[in-house]
């Protein structure tokens, strides 16, 4: 039962921090501006999730006719859409609160696809990459052992 009760606080701290943030909005902006406002980022979160749903269905498509298997599956591709389908979600309810988590998720998961996934690995066989803890110059100009 005190879970519940915790669930219950929480979901009506949330609410009323929602309200404080509408009026805040409101009082700046006007209330037309923050109904547009609020259309607007559902709009905008309801488009995000259509092509978010869309490149995924292409990507697993691709995966499964690539006979590429799992070996080309990448946990954090997967974790970073999690976050961007749930920031999505979060955009369309009406609220300033929950589109600031919204869009900090969405730009959380658009950092993580741009980050190179397994930069260190060599981009093909014929290649080998080593760090710069891997290697020292050597001048040719010099004889060996002086």
């Amino acid at each position: 039962m005190p879970v519940f009760l915790g669930l219950f606080a929480g979901l009506g701290l949330w609410f009323f921090g929602e309200l404080v943030a509408f009026s805040l909005v409101a009082h700046a902006i006007g209330l037309d501006g923050a109904i547009i406002a609020t259309l607007a980022t559902s709009l905008f979160g309801m488009w995000f999730l259509h092509r978010l749903g869309a490149s995924a269905r292409r990507n697993v498509l691709d995966l499964l006719n690539s006979g590429g298997g799992m070996r080309r599956f990448a946990p954090e591709r997967f974790s970073a859409g999690l976050s961007a389908g749930f920031g999505a979600v979060l955009l369309i309810l009406p609220g300033f609160l929950s589109d600031c988590v919204g869009l900090f998720l969405i730009l959380r998961a658009a950092r993580a696809w741009r980050t190179p996934q397994n930069a260190s690995a060599p981009k093909s066989d014929d290649v080998i990459e080593l760090s710069p803890q891997d290697w020292r110059h050597i001048d040719e100009h010099k004889p060996n052992g002086h």
